[in-house]
């Protein structure tokens, strides 16, 4: 039996402290507040069979931000599991980044900057293969999550194949 995907919804991501977190997101991308749970008070199977967490763990805090006009992103904060955890790099299974689309990269990273934010090099632009025209810098989260904004107006796949990604460009009507 098939079922319809109609795109996604939110990324959820564990973070130290659910405030900083907050913080960052409204500082850095002018995200929303959206809405908030307070903490979870579940038994321990429902935190392993439902959540996949550590059964001795809860939530302290969720919350759903909206930032800009793609996918939401939801924040938890837990207690009782390993706080001391390093974030997975880029490179390793499981590990990850989120993309932001903004209208200029080159303003972004100054920003970013402007902000103590820890910017790896860049921005760097792709000048030719399916990602031409696609500039981008990544950056770290307090926490270590890594994090992408990019920019472009056209990439090079778009000559080639009918099929587009999620982009703002073809989001914001007119």
């Amino acid at each position: 039996m098939a079922f319809k995907t109609f795109g996604m919804h939110h990324i959820g991501i564990t973070v130290p402290d659910i405030e900083e977190g907050i913080a960052f997101f409204k500082a850095v991308f002018g995200a929303v507040d959206v809405f908030r749970t307070g903490a979870f008070h579940v038994d321990e199977e429902f935190m392993e069979r439902k959540l996949g967490a550590l059964a001795t763990s809860s939530i302290k805090g969720l919350v759903f931000l909206k930032c800009g006009l793609g996918t939401s992103v939801e924040l938890f904060e837990y207690a009782g599991d390993d706080r001391a955890a390093e974030p997975l790099r880029s490179s390793e299974i499981g590990g990850m980044h989120l993309c932001f689309e903004v209208d200029d990269v080159q303003l972004a990273t100054k920003r970013l900057m402007a902000l103590g934010v820890d910017v790896l090099d860049g921005p760097n632009h792709v000048e030719d293969g399916p990602l031409a025209g696609f500039s981008w810098i990544y950056f770290r989260a307090p926490w270590g999550l890594m994090l992408e904004v990019a920019s472009f107006d056209k990439l090079g796949y778009e000559e080639v194949s009918s099929d587009r990604l999620w982009s703002a460009r073809h989001a914001i009507p007119g």
